[in-house]
């Protein structure tokens, strides 16, 4: 039975030993009053479990928690699935075990998602933490910290198939809208193209007016591997995820979205030399009537099997 009010932290690490302390830390420092946490250490080869154990032995104080441990790497959304069929919240959040929450965030973002009973999630803004130590706004802000572009919820679908326009890490899920939608595709190699889609087509999303989270991109990121030549493993859920837009659209402007984003990944899926999703991907334009001189000099591409991957990885 879902307890009203309370959120489940969701988080699952993979060789995050340098950063997993602090995000579990951030978590007990939340000045939201009923929350548990969920932690999946996905067969780490670093210390990582043994950060993990030693922080729940020594720290994690009259915080709810639950561990679990794998010996071998498993598939992400199979992880979340199972972790989501333990929690016992009316909320969820997703969290890497290299990212960090800000003590407000969950108070905040679940005070809007009540105000929208019936919405899917929430989302916020973001610090964004580069390898060279920059830190950025996900989204642009003026010296004062105002957005300077409104975020359009009303076109969110069609925005998010034509580009990500929404920080992960940052989202809140209405749990009972996300459990009755089957949670994450267990199918996929990553989740969050998909789950922001698929919700938004259906139920209203929203926006919460604040910076909630600190998100680290390095090396080891899942995101950094997103193009990697020859044998993408995300690319492939790309192309499924794109098949399921293509099901899913109801207008032609959001025809015209797909046909961006499917240009979008092409180009990298070409310059990367993962030419089997780069075929997938023409299918797919081919079958919505996308037109032009640049998927000509595409398909004359995959038809040559041009590589010229080793400038890609030059330049990224």
């Amino acid at each position: 039975m879902i307890t009203s009010d309370r959120i489940a932290v969701i988080c699952i690490a993979y060789n995050h030993q340098d950063w997993i302390e602090e995000t579990l830390e951030s978590v007990k420092m939340q000045d939201y009053y009923s929350k548990e946490l969920i932690i999946v250490d996905n067969g780490s080869e670093d210390n990582t479990k043994e950060i993990i154990k030693k922080w729940v032995n020594q720290s994690s104080g009259m915080l709810s928690v639950q561990t679990v441990f794998y010996n071998e790497i498993q598939p992400y959304c199979q992880l979340f699935n199972e972790s989501l069929s333990r929690a016992n919240s009316q909320f969820i959040l997703d969290l890497s075990g290299d990212d960090v929450l800000y003590p407000d965030h969950l108070s905040k973002s679940i005070e809007v998602l009540k105000k929208g009973p019936n919405a899917a999630f929430v989302f916020s803004d973001a610090y964004i933490l580069e390898p060279e130590g920059v830190v950025n706004t996900f989204y642009k802000r003026s010296n004062s910290g105002e957005l300077e572009e409104e975020i359009e919820l009303g076109t969110l679908y069609e925005t998010l198939i034509k580009s990500n326009k929404i920080c992960s890490p940052t989202i809140v899920f209405n749990a009972p809208i996300l459990i009755r939608e089957g949670g994450y595709d267990s199918s996929l190699y990553y989740e969050d193209f998909d789950i922001q889609l698929r919700l938004a087509r259906k139920y209203p999303i929203l926006f919460s007016d604040h910076i909630g989270v600190l998100k680290r991109k390095h090396s080891r990121s899942l995101s950094a591997s997103q193009y990697q030549r020859y044998q993408s493993k995300m690319l492939p859920s790309t192309v499924a995820v794109c098949r399921k837009i293509q099901q899913m659209n109801r207008q032609e402007s959001e025809n015209k979205a797909l046909g961006l984003r499917i240009l979008y990944e092409l180009k990298h899926a070409l310059w990367s030399a993962n030419f089997q999703s780069a075929e997938d991907l023409i299918s797919i334009g081919d079958e919505i009537g996308l037109k032009g001189i640049k998927l000509m000099l595409y398909k004359f591409w995959v038809k040559k099997r041009l590589d010229i991957s080793w400038l890609y990885v030059k330049i990224t």
